[in-house]
């Protein structure tokens, strides 16, 4: 299963995305894509009435990865740990990270972000289209 960043999601509503669109739709018509709140919230956030409509019917029915209390947990400690050293990451990447390492799910971004918190988590794995 594959969480695509808001990064994949905003050229594919914008333009079709290409090369990464067409992937993307592949994706959701095997049923491999999903999604988690700050992903979701993004993209609503920076979309008008009518782009909002094909978000909700695209990205509102995929699989979702949910965060519970032990996951904001893990959220605030990554987040302390990369304060620690240096490395300020905005707090929405850090929530997208450990939902889909928690649901077992690959992040797919054009964000290098994600690279280093894959380095740091050791359980989120980077999905990279063929």
């Amino acid at each position: 299963m594959v969480l695509p960043d808001t990064s994949v999601w905003i050229p594919y509503f914008r333009s079709g995305g290409g090369e990464a669109g067409d992937r993307l739709e592949a994706l959701i018509e095997e049923g491999e894509a999903a999604t988690c709140g700050p992903v979701f919230a993004e993209l609503l956030g920076g979309a008008d009435e009518v782009q909002r409509d094909s978000i909700v019917d695209t990205v509102g029915d995929l699989p979702w990865a949910d965060l519970g209390r032990a996951a904001w947990r893990d959220v605030g400690v990554l987040a302390r740990r990369l304060r620690q050293a240096g490395q300020a990451l905005p707090l929405t990447d850090l929530v997208i990270a450990v939902a889909a390492a928690r649901a077992g799910y690959a992040v797919w971004s054009f964000d290098a972000d994600f690279e280093r918190l894959a380095a740091e988590l050791g359980s989120l794995e980077l999905y990279e289209p063929a």
